[in-house]
């Protein structure tokens, strides 16, 4: 808040203060406490106080009158003087004229209510139609009126249809006659011959999709498919663009300890545990981040570094904000007259415009990295390389909007060239459609490299020779290698479906043992041992060995290979086969509580056995012991003991007494359980023990015989009912044969082209010359019926009408659209200002007084907390608090009464729409602005800004206007008067209808205001109409500055197809609906007639370049000049490779800086070391393919252990199966 200035006169009386009075009652307190009271309420009647008066006088009005006479221009407020030039040469006086009595009366809409008026001539009579109105009437069948009260304005009437429609009109309802009945012939018709929907061509597709589906399901087609294809693309795309840079000769010793280092934890990771990128992130030596090409050009990749990124970012973000504050609006508006002063079309206005806003705003942000002296002390040279990273971003986007524009200019030449020669055909729009699509299609052919040309160009006027390097190898990579390399990546197919047949063994001594230790597996002889282990489950401590058991036989098939579902029968009918005689023949005869064992054995069996962790040994598992009948036997006869026994040892305090409940219970005992429990397990349990045991080793002995049916009445379900083997997982798996038979072959191969051929060649052409019939008889009657109308009823008795009807309706006049302005006078605009600048003072005012009435509650509140704060006390609202608050309230009423009723008189009661509506023609809004600034200049410090409790410097500040810009914050007290378009002056194009003020408001003060307006010219252009152009605000984003930043590519590239062979690709598509691509449904699309739309969006340059890491940079140029490389694509050396990258990164988990705004992707975003997904935007990410058809594993059983191997080992529950993997063992 600044001090009051002394120019300003305000006599308001002071509040007077007086201090409060405390009724302090202390009965039979101690006399220390009574005094200690006394003594503050001493202090608090010194220090605390309430207003004994408060008057509240409101500011004068800003053009109070005083009875003086105005005797020269000096004595009106805001009026330059006559001979001083510039400014006025008084103050803001309150002393001359009056402003309007109501503000509401100054802007009264005028009423467009003339249509009675323009009906009539001067004598009265309707006014008849002229020669110039029955033409327009003949032609277009409307008419124009000129208007009465509003110049240059007309009325335009349309009449109905049925008594004119116009010859201009029945002429374009010819030519779209035509063009309907063309449609049927050169679009219909041929789309039913050759189309992706309903046609002669997609029902052989059809048929041939339905006979490969036979053959599928009846023998089984090979389906391959290439994984990863695009990825593969990125990370070779990646490598060439780095493959002949060499390190700086002072960096050599660096990047040789660098790649020991890395072979170092390479070793380490396969004897040792331990987190390999977060040590990684720590190594010995700084990475080389300099590097030449083979023409001696340094390749500076700092930039690269997190370290440097992390602190750079912030500043730059602050930089790119600051550099937006000041100078958009008025070099804008420069812009745009000097522009229209050349006579531009508006749309060479707005891309100069805006091409110049982003040269200016970049001109400045970099100006002010340059500058900036925390961005120098990162490194010598590191300014200059942000500054070139931004550049080539920059330019590379210009390049790539440079070829979408070029595109764009060449089907707009060709649509119009298509409509002036083709007025007919370029009415279809199918027709017009696909001949646009082909001409797209043409020049992205033509054109594929024309992004990386232009990039090179305007990389090359910058001087930007390490972009242009980069460039330049990318442009080689795509032209010569990439076609290559997608030829040989395409011919590297993997199955698209993996099955795995186990067969389990039958004898113990025959199962694997494996012991893993230090990342070496063996297998170890089989032991069989009756000495039970206390350790069972895989141990954690690296010094152990782990042992593994394997107790199947694995035997895999394929999709690769033709009649593979009959390889899988083979397979499945084997493994059944042996699994069955394995299950009936030993598990149930031999180790079941049912089996033979278990009825001749005398003590219980334990069929199972575990896996010893110490010595690798087999033992019996004690969970599966098994009892005999024997075992039973005795179980039962010791039961039976101990119920007696504990019966009898109970006291004797029941109802009956035990003399009677003892013979219950050896009733129960002895007999029930004793006697016929022991004739049930001796004369059931044998026979079930024996008929079970026959009918297994019956079914086992017979299952070479009947499994073979089994598994055939499988295969045969499979292609019936649901296909268990299918190959891809988006092909549809139910009722295949009936989908291939009915739909494919009859419905889409059979049905279809006989549908289509006759739509094609009947009734395509029989619609077509009914069209072209009716629309030839319709041209004909509608010409014959307009001119009998207008010679027998419009040229006789046609007058101008005075309102709507069913035969004549206004369509265009004053008021009746939406698209029209209001002109005010400028004098209008001054007053509005001047009642917005008294409710800026008031509020000023009201919030000045608002934190003097609660000063003494402020005070009151301190106080309180400074003498009793330290003793946890708090403020209590009762007593002479609560008398303060009343009193605040009181005052806080009447202020704002006082305050409401002088506002409501400085309301100028405009609504939203029509304050939208209201504008200046150029030169009344360079006078409105201009002496809106100077009554600012006048008034504002001595009556707003000394009220305020921030600094000038943080009001000027908050309104993002630099300081003592009066003019721009006249504009903003403009905006928020009437609205935004407020600013945009009048232009000529635009409808306007004057909006004056009431007879009664007297606008002379306000006038010599307006006629005292000198040096315009100071404004300049600043508020020049823009019409329809559109000029953004200047915008950079920060990731601009990271060369690791990595957004996410939505689109997919034009051409890199699925991957998938032909006739698997045909078994996922076809049919009506079209073919559908991967990760789709296979039913059709809601418009499957529609062809997908491939727009032109420059996918074959990334930007920024996919440039790897300095790291990866360093590991390429060891393993080109040594024999013996490091395995860049192993996934260990992937996570080391990660560690590098993150340079020195605090804690447990590793994570990188995403540099940029919003949801794009970045190469920076690591996922955890577990996980097998990597981010797509990363060209150089993990590119790892998952095996397909693998049996699920089962989570909820799962434990996770830490092993010395970097091999990890999973463990089913349910049949002990080993699955090795990377970093973790699941058990």
């Amino acid at each position: 808040m600044t001090t009051r200035p002394a120019s300003y006169s305000y006599d308001a009386p002071l509040p007077e203060k007086e201090p409060l009075q405390f009724d302090v009652q202390l009965k039979g307190a101690p006399e220390e406490i009574v005094q200690l009271v006394h003594s503050i309420k001493q202090v608090g009647e010194q220090f605390l106080y309430h207003w004994k008066t408060f008057p509240i006088v409101l500011p004068s009005p800003v053009n109070a009158v005083d009875s003086a006479p105005l005797s020269t221009s000096a004595d009106i407020p805001y009026i330059t003087g006559g001979g001083g030039g510039g400014e006025g040469s008084s103050t803001l006086g309150r002393r001359c004229g009056s402003r309007p009595s109501s503000l509401r009366d100054l802007f009264v809409t005028p009423s467009f209510d003339e249509l009675d008026a323009v009906a009539i001539d001067t004598t009265g009579e309707p006014r008849r139609l002229t020669a110039k109105q029955l033409e327009a009437l003949r032609e277009r069948g409307e008419f124009e009126v000129p208007s009465l009260n509003f110049p240059g304005q007309v009325h335009r009437w349309k009449l109905s249809g049925l008594l004119q429609s116009g010859t201009v009109n029945t002429h374009d309802t010819l030519l779209s006659d035509l063009a309907l009945a063309l449609r049927f012939i050169i679009v219909t018709a041929k789309a039913r011959l050759v189309s992706h929907f309903f046609s002669v061509t997609q029902a052989l597709a059809a048929l041939v999709t339905g006979l490969i589906k036979l053959l599928d399901i009846i023998l089984g087609v090979p389906s391959v498919q290439a994984h990863n294809l695009e990825g593969k693309l990125r990370e070779e795309r990646s490598r060439y663009l780095v493959a002949e840079l060499v390190c700086r000769t002072d960096y050599e010793d660096s990047l040789e300890v660098l790649c020991l280092f890395v072979r170092r934890q390479l070793r380490r990771a396969a004897t040792e545990k331990f987190e390999v990128e977060r040590e990684a992130s720590h190594p010995p030596v700084p990475i080389p981040y300099l590097f030449y090409t083979p023409k001696g050009t340094e390749v500076d990749l700092r930039l690269f570094s997190k370290e440097i990124m992390r602190k750079a970012l912030p500043i730059l973000m602050s930089i790119l904000e600051r550099e937006t504050r000041g100078w958009f609006l008025h070099f804008r508006e420069r812009l745009i007259v000097e522009l229209r002063q050349q006579k531009r079309s508006d749309e060479e206005i707005e891309k100069e415009v805006n091409d110049a806003v982003m040269r200016e705003y970049l001109e400045r942000v970099y100006a002010g990295i340059h500058s900036n002296t925390e961005l120098r002390e990162l490194g010598d040279g590191i300014p200059q390389l942000l500054v070139e990273q931004a550049q080539a971003v920059v330019l590379m986007h210009r390049a790539v909007g440079n070829v979408q524009q070029k595109l764009s200019k060449s089907k707009d030449t060709l649509r119009e060239r298509l409509e002036k020669n083709y007025p007919v055909r370029s009415r279809i729009g199918p027709w017009l459609r696909d001949r646009l699509r082909n001409a797209e299609e043409s020049f992205i052919e033509e054109c594929k490299w024309s992004a990386h040309e232009e990039a090179l160009t305007l990389c090359n006027n910058q001087h930007l020779s390490q972009t242009v390097y980069f460039l330049n190898r990318d442009l080689t990579f795509m032209k010569e290698r990439e076609p290559v390399l997608k030829k040989e990546l395409k011919n590297d197919k993997s199955p698209t479906r993996v099955f795995h047949w186990r067969t389990h063994i039958w004898f113990p001594s025959n199962w694997v043992v494996r012991r893993s230790f230090q990342g070496h597996s063996e297998i170890i002889p089989t032991v069989l041992s009756t000495t039970a282990t206390s350790i069972t489950t895989p141990r954690s401590d690296p010094s152990q060995p782990v042992f593994l058991v394997e107790k199947e036989i694995i035997r895999t098939t394929t999709t690769r290979w033709p009649l593979w579902r009959w390889i899988n029968y083979c397979h499945r009918t084997w493994s059944w086969t042996w699994n069955a005689m394995f299950f009936f023949g030993v598990v149930i005869p031999w180790c079941s509580p049912v089996s033979v064992r278990a009825l001749f054995c005398v003590a219980p069996f334990t069929p199972d056995l575990e896996l010893s962790q110490v010595n690798g040994t087999l033992f019996p598992r004690q969970s599966s012991s098994t009892t005999t009948m024997i075992s039973t036997l005795r179980a039962l006869a010791r039961h039976i003991s101990k119920a007696t026994t504990q019966f009898e040892s109970k006291p004797d305090t029941g109802f009956i007494g035990k003399g009677m409940t003892r013979q219950l219970n050896k009733t129960w005992n002895y007999i029930g359980k004793g006697v016929f429990g022991t004739l049930g397990i001796v004369l059931v349990f044998p026979i079930v023990c024996l008929l079970s045991t026959i009918l297994c080793l019956a079914v086992a002995a017979t299952a070479f015989i009947w499994m073979p049916a089994v598994t055939l009445l499988l295969q045969v379900g499979m292609g019936v009912f649901w296909d268990l083997d299918s190959p891809v997982a988006e092909r549809n798996k139910y009722l295949v044969v009936l989908e291939a038979l009915l739909w494919d072959i009859g419905v889409c191969g059979l049905l279809q082209p006989v549908a289509a051929v006759f739509v094609s060649c009947v009734i395509c052409p029989l619609l077509s010359l009914f069209v072209t019939t009716v629309g030839a008889l319709r041209f004909v009657c509608r010409l014959a019926w307009d001119a009998v109308v207008f010679h027998l009823v419009i040229k006789k008795r046609g007058r101008i009408p005075a309102s709507d009807s069913v035969i004549v309706k206004r369509i265009e006049g004053p008021g009746l659209n939406n698209n029209y302005y209001y002109q005010i006078r400028p004098e209008q605009a001054l007053a509005a200002f001047e009642a917005k600048l008294e409710l800026d003072e008031l509020a000023a005012f009201q919030h000045q007084m608002e934190l003097k009435i609660m000063l003494p509650q402020k005070d009151y509140s301190q106080f309180v907390a400074a003498c009793f704060g330290p003793f946890s006390a708090t403020l209590a609202r009762v007593g002479a608090y609560k008398s303060l608050e009343r009193e605040g309230h009181d005052l806080m009423t009447s202020l704002q009464e006082k305050l409401e009723r002088r506002r409501r008189d400085l309301h100028t009661g405009l609504a939203t729409g029509l304050r939208s509506k209201l504008k200046l023609n150029t030169i009344d809004l360079k006078i409105a602005i201009q002496q809106g600034a100077l009554m600012l200049e006048r008034f504002y410090p001595t009556h707003v800004l000394w009220r305020l409790v921030i600094s000038e410097q943080e009001f000027w500040d908050g309104k993002a206007l630099q300081m003592n810009d009066w003019p721009g914050l006249a504009a903003l007290l403009y905006a928020d008067i009437f609205s935004l378009d407020f600013l945009t002056p009048l232009d000529e194009s635009d409808t306007s209808f004057r909006l004056e003020a009431s007879p009664q408001v007297d606008l002379t003060r306000y006038s010599e205001l307006v006629r005292g307006a000198g040096g315009l010219d100071l404004l300049g252009p600043v508020y020049a109409p823009r019409a329809n152009i559109q000029v953004h605000s200047p915008f950079l984003d920060v990731s601009a500055f990271n060369p690791r930043y990595r957004p996410i590519q939505n689109n997919k590239n034009r051409d890199t197809g699925t991957g998938q062979s032909t006739i698997q690709t045909t078994l996922i598509g076809g049919g009506i609906g079209g073919t559908v691509g991967r990760g789709t449904r296979w039913w059709p699309s809601v418009r499957p007639w529609k062809r997908p739309e491939h727009p032109y969006s420059a996918e074959k340059l990334v930007i920024p370049l996919p440039i790897p890491h300095p790291a990866q940079i360093a590991l390429t140029i060891y393993n080109r000049d040594t024999d013996n490389p490091i395995p860049v694509d192993s996934e260990t050396c992937r996570h080391v490779l990660r560690g590098l990258e993150e340079g020195g990164d605090e804690g447990t988990g590793v994570a990188r800086y995403r540099g940029g705004a919003g949801d794009g992707g970045s190469a920076d975003t690591i996922s955890s070391s577990s996980s097998s997904q990597r981010s797509m935007g990363e060209p150089w990410a993990d590119w790892t393919t998952g095996a397909a058809g693998g049996r699920p594993k089962k989570s909820s059983t799962a434990v996770r252990v830490d092993l010395a191997s970097p091999e990890d080992i999973t463990l089913d529950s349910d049949s002990t199966r080993v699955v090795f993997s990377a970093y973790g063992t699941t058990v």
